[in-house]
């Protein structure tokens, strides 16, 4: 694949991603069919010309590459911890640069880029330490009183 095609490749799935991303707003904000069909259009338009021109493999590659981080990103990252394992470890690429790059921007598009390892909502370490006072916001605030003029 040229480098040229390649970008237009990946140009032309960021926009199907957009365009999937309006549909789903589109009959949130109860958007009328005619609107709605139109950014359907724009879909298959895009498949079309790709699934159907030389660059078939790689563009159904994309897809499912997105499809994947979409629905299973923890599966997807497996997926691409064994890929970097072969690569790296064993000295064996299964992918081709294509498929790499098809795999980050799938990872991208679909918001997985960061991998969270704790729980967000976990106390640090810090708070939960013995004998660490616990700030009090709100109303279990210590308040002063306030000395006004008279």
């Amino acid at each position: 694949m040229q480098p040229e095609h390649e970008e237009a490749m990946r140009a032309d799935f960021a926009e199907r991603v957009r365009l999937i991303d309006e549909v789903y707003h589109a009959e949130h904000l109860d958007a009328t069919s005619q609107e709605i069909e139109q950014y359907h259009r724009g879909i298959d338009r895009l498949d079309t010309a790709w699934s159907q021109g030389p660059h078939q493999q790689e563009w159904h590659y994309l897809r499912i590459a997105y499809t994947s981080w979409t629905r299973d990103a923890n599966g997807a990252r497996q997926h691409l911890d064994w890929a970097r394992y072969y690569r790296d470890e064993i000295g064996q690429d299964q992918l081709t640069a294509v498929q790499w790059r098809s795999i980050e921007q799938a990872q991208e598009l679909s918001g997985n880029t960061f991998a969270v390892d704790y729980e967000r909502n976990a106390p640090d370490t810090y708070r939960c330490a013995p004998g660490t006072p616990i700030p009090k916001f709100g109303a279990d605030r210590d308040r002063a009183p306030i000395e006004r003029e008279r």
